[in-house]
């Protein structure tokens, strides 16, 4: 440094200590107690954020939350070794489609758990313990940005902007849970990367390993693959910049790094194998995987289907007009929000005011308006530096392929070019990665200012001084303007309603939805003014660089509480345990004590819990076996069946699958069905033509899947008479009266029956045909073929016999021992290299 430079650095120096407010951080809290400092602060704000729900018995409820409880009955009650399969909906489904046990052949899963429930012991709502995963989002960004800044209360401030990010936290509203477990580990693998630059070491490889299996324990496909998606921009990105800046170092530690990370990834997919390969092997035999038996048999349509799959696919488009929600998050109207006025005799009522191109949002995705102008300042403020470019090219493809349809150059060459993503929906969920950038963006930008003012640089001056300008001429002119701004946004708002109906509903509550985007414009230019005035009065020594941040960080927090308050809506706790109250039917069918397996179908119109209309697997929670249900990967057999039949009522249907209770909430007169019992809410009727589980048929035909679906729409064909195969010429005898099939143990994974068949009989049993089940005749395996289009089916020879269907996948059995000892090994490890890290640090203190 010259010595004008340090003439002035230390004038400036002697300049700020003269600032009236002559706060040091440094001195209030030594620097080794700041990190533990920052970590409590986080943790505290997010129990006075969370505090109905910490202290208050408050719970949030959505159909995805309801869905995730109505499971908690099955692995509690789970009897055997571990839970394979789930009988509870369609006709049973892979367990881990839904929900699994305890793993405890992961011995990260089950440190990392213990540490969990420990957590949540804490308090009475079982749902904090999701919270958990928010307040280490906290933490790790913490790291990754001191680690970046070298300033903690820096560090700090990006830390809480990004834990309290309003399109992160609605994923804890909404249930959206498994996103947040791969969310908050993303900032802590872009930390590792970070160090492989400099130096690559045993304990930091082990830590990413950890933290790469932590983030794919919720298997959120749609999310890992955004992490590693932004892992590949990185590693290129800083594979171009060696070259081109001729690093030779440098190039050949981002070939390491590679090496390293890819191990590491690896590494963690193994430990997490059971769940890659039972996924895997499912696929072929869900929604996911095939393509629809309509699809396939009418290929004069394919083209249409599959222009609608890109439809769905990428209905929830962002727009390039809705980034002006990233700085006025009401521009498009609002997700969830409470109005209170005349409308609604002043009573609390949700309503939902966006009126973008996506069919609804929850919230926006919002970020901070401060955080969004930092970074915006902070892109151009460190062009240079590498990590910021890295940063900002990331965001920027991430906002581009947000876009979806509405771009479609961007996004389409990911659709139909790169593996996988073609099964995701949503592109606007890619803006995570815009959400966790900018945040970091941000903090950059404060600690370059900081090092231009340090170098008397007079620009910075002046761009904070015209922004600062600009932002207070707007507030201005937005207060000034108030009445035409909210007619413009009525206008606007009316426009762009979906429908009539959509329209007037706007007309209605457009005052409500116009003051509050009146407001937030208001309130967001108030906010960048204010944000830059105090910036531009720290650069001319008016004000303390500490107490700067300290502002900063309550501007930020109270600009993102106050939006993250609109999508929060609590319920108590114990409302929800309430729904959970065996209704009527559910008294009524186990009163009836069934000795053999059955399965049951709400049909009642009322909307509530379990009914067609609202399932949430709600019947699974008392563990009754519906016909029905809910899923994002539905067996495709079953799918077919709805997409054919229209929906699940039909007799043969019923028949066919052991479908043994009705309940309406009206009486019926339908051929075969008996009232048994009538309570207050609920009908239940019998149906007396239910065959049972597993039973012999007559005859077996070779028919074309459609055909198939087709005899059980029209009823045309009685499954005791005959059972279908596609593709199989099965040569097999008519079961006369002595053959039998009766179930002598029926668990999840097993269904064990004495048989008697009278010749060459085939048995059907009325469970999803899938990879995984294996059936023996006395102790002998024999082939299981594929029934009435999705079911079970084997041959059985004349006489009498043990039969056992087991779904028993004989990967699964593999990789939960590979699981046990790569965890094992990854956790040894850990201890050791942590041992000798610290010994050495304790002697260089010495």
């Amino acid at each position: 440094m010259s010595k004008e430079k340090k003439r002035v650095s230390k004038v400036t120096a002697k300049e700020e200590s003269k600032v009236s407010s002559n706060f040091s951080f440094d001195k209030i809290i030594p620097a080794k107690y700041q990190t533990p400092f920052a970590i409590a602060v986080i943790f505290i704000l997010f129990l006075i954020y969370f505090a109905p729900m910490y202290f208050g018995g408050k719970t949030f409820q959505s159909g995805d939350i309801v869905t995730s409880l109505s499971m908690t009955k099955y692995v509690e009650n789970h009897d055997g070794d571990y839970t394979l399969w789930n009988p509870y909906i369609f006709g049973g489904i892979p367990a881990y489609a839904l929900s699994v046990g305890y793993k405890w052949f992961n011995l990260i899963y089950v440190i990392f758990g213990e540490f969990k429930s420990l957590f949540t012991s804490l308090f009475s709502v079982n749902y904090v313990q999701w919270t958990l995963y928010l307040i280490i989002l906290g933490i790790t960004t913490y790291f990754l940005a001191k680690y970046k800044t070298q300033n903690r209360l820096v560090s700090l401030f990006v830390a809480i902007s990004t834990a309290f990010s309003t399109g992160i936290i609605v994923l804890l509203y909404i249930g959206h849970v498994t996103k947040l477990v791969a969310i908050c580990w993303i900032p802590l693998i872009f930390l590792m990367l970070l160090k492989f630059k400099k130096k690559i070491t045993l304990l930091d490889f082990a830590i990413l390993t950890i933290a790469l299996q932590l983030a794919v324990q919720g298997w959120h496909v749609q999310i890992i693959f955004y992490l590693l998606f932004a892992v590949a921009i990185y590693f290129i990105y800083y594979f171009v910049y060696s070259l081109i800046k001729k690093e030779k170092d440098l190039t050949f530690q981002i070939l390491k790094s590679v090496g390293v990370f890819t191990a590491a990834t690896v590494i963690a997919l193994l430990i997490q194998s059971d769940n890659f390969t039972q996924i895997w092997e499912y696929t072929p035999y869900s929604t996911r995987g095939a393509k629809s038996i309509v699809e396939t048999s009418q290929p004069a349509t394919a083209a249409q289907t599959e222009s609608d799959l890109y439809t769905y696919n990428t209905n929830w488009s962002f727009s390039p007009g809705e980034v002006l929600t990233f700085v006025v998050p009401s521009f498009y109207g609002f997700g969830n929000s409470t109005y209170n006025g005349p409308l609604t005799q002043n009573q609390d009522y949700k309503v939902n005011t966006y009126f973008g191109q996506m069919p609804f949002v929850d919230v926006a995705m919002y970020m901070g308006v401060i955080i969004f102008f930092l970074a915006i300042l902070g892109i151009i403020l460190n062009r240079k530096d590498p990590f910021t470019q890295f940063l900002a090219i990331l965001s920027f493809i991430a906002l581009l392929i947000s876009f979806g349809r509405t771009f479609p150059i961007a996004y389409d060459l990911m659709y139909y070019y790169l593996p996988f993503f073609d099964k995701f929906r949503a592109p606007s969920m890619i803006l995570i990665l815009v959400q966790l950038s900018f945040p970091l963006l941000a903090g950059l930008a404060l600690s370059k200012i900081f090092t231009l003012k340090n170098e008397n640089d007079i620009q910075i001056k002046s761009i904070i001084k015209y922004v600062s300008i600009g932002a207070t001429a707007i507030f201005a002119i937005s207060l000034l303007l108030n009445s035409s701004i909210k007619s413009w946004f009525t206008s606007r708002m009316i426009e762009g309603a979906k429908n009539a109906q959509q329209a007037e509903y706007f007309k209605q509550i457009s005052d409500y939805a116009s003051s509050m985007f009146s407001g937030d414009l208001i309130i967001a230019f108030l906010l960048t003014s204010l944000t830059f005035w105090l910036i531009y009065f720290y650069l001319i020594n008016k004000l303390n660089k500490d107490f700067l941040i300290i502002l900063l960080i309550v501007f930020s927090t109270f600009d993102l509480w106050r939006i993250d308050n609109r999508g929060k809506e609590y319920i108590e706790d114990q409302n929800i345990e309430q729904a959970f109250i065996a209704p009527d039917y559910v008294n009524i069918i186990k009163n009836q004590n069934d000795k053999e397996p059955f399965r049951i179908l709400n049909l009642k119109q009322d909307g509530s819990l379990g009914s067609i209309s609202n399932s949430s697997n709600y019947n699974a929670y008392f563990l009754l076996e519906d016909l029905f249900g809910y899923s994002g990967i539905k067996p495709r057999a079953y799918q077919d069946f709805i997409d054919v039949l229209g929906n699940p009522v039909n007799p043969t249907f019923w028949r066919m699958l052991n479908t043994k209770y009705i309940i309406f909430d009206k009486p019926v007169n339908f051929p075969g069905l008996t009232e048994i019992s009538r309570g207050s809410s609920s009908i239940v009727y019998e149906n007396e033509t239910a065959l049972p589980r597993a039973y012999f048929v007559d005859s077996v035909a070779n028919k074309p899947a459609l055909e198939i679906l087709n005899s059980v729409k029209n009823n045309s064909f009685d499954p005791k008479h005959t059972a279908f195969v596609e593709g199989e010429n099965l040569h097999v005898e008519f079961s006369d009266s002595t053959a039998y099939a009766n179930i002598t143990s029926y668990k999840n994974e097993l269904i064990a029956m004495d048989v008697n068949a009278s010749g060459n009989n085939f048995l059907f049993v009325g469970n999803t045909f899938t990879k995984g089940w294996k059936a023996e005749i006395d102790g002998q395996e024999t082939k299981i073929y594929k029934a009435n289009h999705g079911f079970l089916g084997i041959i059985v020879p004349n006489g009498k016999h043990k039969v056992e269907f087991k779904f028993a996948p004989t990967s699964f059995y593999i990789t939960k021992y590979l699981a046990l000892g790569l965890s094992g090994i990854i956790i040894l490890l850990l201890i050791i290299n942590s041992y000798f890290h610290f010994k050495k640090r304790s002697a260089k203190l010495n």
